[in-house]
């Protein structure tokens, strides 16, 4: 297409053409409702609606998940997308297509972080980090695909191309009876007979005793716990029950305590007690930081590609298969150094490529080998970026509670928006200052890698059902980085302990 956007052109008339062969008008949005000239912004701010939306729906869909489940909100998202996204291809004008885009990025957040939590609850310690890198394996490969069919459509209308993306989550219609309830936010808010069926289903799958699983696992003294409550809570009200107390309380006999019937067990978390907690504030501040990072430098990657040497398809192709190697390393090293000292690495490997191929675009000139060897570096950019995306995925909801673990990701991804929302006009500034996304995304990548340093570890720890373990986790953490220092441990540990006791007195 021609890219000259001259003041002479526009008051001339556009002719839209890809090495001077004319095309039709509907073949993409831009020539569709003719997003050039004055309008040129408009195909950019599209693309900005969509983190926008991604926003809103980080913002409204994990707390929705925290109260109601993470199954239900997960499922209703996905099918509104699937809707949503097959309706955008029939919009009848940009602003209709605009809208739909915008609805698109908050189900989409709705459908994905959801997702990844009960994908990490349904998993143990040993195991979880594994779903995280065949989550990435099924993302790489998603987009990967989006280029052949770009390709293949190149010469049809862009409605044909939408069309073909929601067919992609046309599965969403029968989900409801592929996935279960995660059995942590069932025990969280006290469903145990609900939690109870989900484990005799995995009993008889696996060929398991329920008996021997139920007991090992300490299901079987959380129902009785949660019994005896109910019951003391009877006792304690007998001469106040009406009929219809008594008749939810033998209701709550047979299912299991529900959340309304024991308010010791269960702990509903809103934001205001993040930002209660010194601890998990801070940790959360830098892990939002991580989070806007890695979605500029990611998507900017994805919209820089085009500007690269060579064909604009294969670039956003290699772009896409970088990042197999990817979820390799993560594979690695994950479970065996650890979800910080994973981050740091893709963080540092990323800020350093970005930054010798800002040096060899600036330096260069019109020199083919090294314009070459810009867009290598480029490509090992993007592997790390998204290993280090993909690990923020797995790492930032370990850091929370139960009941505030879709809030934490989900307010992590709404504050990774701002760079989302930032990402689209990295196009424009590398065609005004070649070298201007490198830099600022090497930069970036730097501070994250060193801000991780105050980030408690999380592989193999259980996952924490309150934020009182969170507390009380963060505060072992923070000593055995001190003490990691000094040659007597044990002189630092309980020197520490006093230190931080006197300071949580104050």
């Amino acid at each position: 297409m021609s890219v000259e956007k001259t003041e002479s052109e526009c008051k001339n008339g556009w002719i839209y053409d890809e090495n001077g062969v004319e095309f039709s008008n509907d073949r993409s949005i831009i020539s569709e409702w003719n997003l050039v000239c004055s309008r040129n912004g408009l195909a950019e701010l599209s693309q900005t609606l969509v983190m926008i939306g991604q926003g809103i729906g980080a913002f409204v869909f994990p707390g929705l998940a925290d109260k109601y489940g993470r199954k239900p909100t997960h499922v209703l998202c996905h099918c509104m997308l699937f809707i949503v996204t097959l309706a955008t291809a029939f919009a009848p004008n940009y602003t209709a297509f605009a809208a739909f885009r915008m609805l698109t990025g908050g189900l989409q957040q709705g459908t994905a972080l959801t997702l990844v939590i009960l994908n990490l609850e349904l998993l143990p310690t040993k195991t979880r980090a594994y779903v995280e890198v065949f989550g990435l394996l099924f993302w790489s490969t998603g987009i990967a695909i989006i280029t052949p069919i770009a390709y293949i459509l190149k010469d049809k209308s862009w409605r044909y191309f939408q069309i073909c993306l929601a067919c992609l989550s046309s599965w969403a219609l029968i989900e409801w009876w592929l996935v279960d309830e995660s059995l942590h936010w069932l025990i969280a808010n006290g469903r145990t007979k609900d939690a109870r069926t989900i484990i005799m289903k995995a009993c008889r799958l696996n060929k398991k005793n329920f008996d021997t699983v139920s007991s090992e696992s300490g299901f079987n003294r959380f129902e009785m716990k949660t019994t005896t409550v109910v019951e003391t809570i009877v006792e304690a009200n007998q001469e106040l029950l009406s009929e219809a107390d008594e008749m939810r309380i033998n209701e709550m006999r047979i299912n299991g305590m529900s959340s309304s019937g024991l308010t010791a067990q269960v702990k509903s978390y809103t934001i205001l007690d993040l930002v209660k907690s010194r601890r998990l504030l801070m940790t959360s501040l830098i892990i939002w930081f991580a989070w806007a990072t890695n979605n500029l430098t990611y998507y900017g990657l994805m919209m820089v590609s085009s500007t690269l040497a060579g064909n604009r398809f294969l670039n956003f192709f290699l772009g896409s298969i970088v990042e197999y190697p990817a979820a390799l390393c993560e594979w690695y090293m994950l479970n065996r150094y650890g979800r910080k000292a994973t981050s740091m690495f893709f963080h540092v490997v990323c800020g350093l490529s970005l930054i010798i191929a800002t040096v060899l675009v600036t330096s260069t000139g019109d020199n083919e080998s090294f314009m070459v060897a810009s867009t290598v570096f480029t490509l090992i950019g993007k592997f790390a970026i998204t290993g280090s995306w993909s690990t923020l995925f797995l790492y930032t909801p370990e850091l929370y509670p139960t009941n505030l673990r879709n809030v934490g990701i989900g307010i992590a991804s709404a504050a990774s928006r701002i760079g989302g929302m930032i990402s689209p006009f990295s196009r424009n500034l590398a065609d005004a200052v070649a070298w201007g996304p490198g830099l600022v995304f090497g930069i970036m990548c730097a501070v994250v890698s060193v801000s991780l340093l105050w980030v408690p570890e999380t592989n193999q720890y259980e996952l924490p059902q309150t934020i009182e373990e969170c507390e009380d986790w963060y505060r072992q953490n923070q000593l055995q980085l001190r003490c990691c220092h000094r040659k007597d441990s044990n002189v630092c540990v309980e020197k520490g302990t006093s230190e931080e006791d006197a300071q949580d007195k104050k």
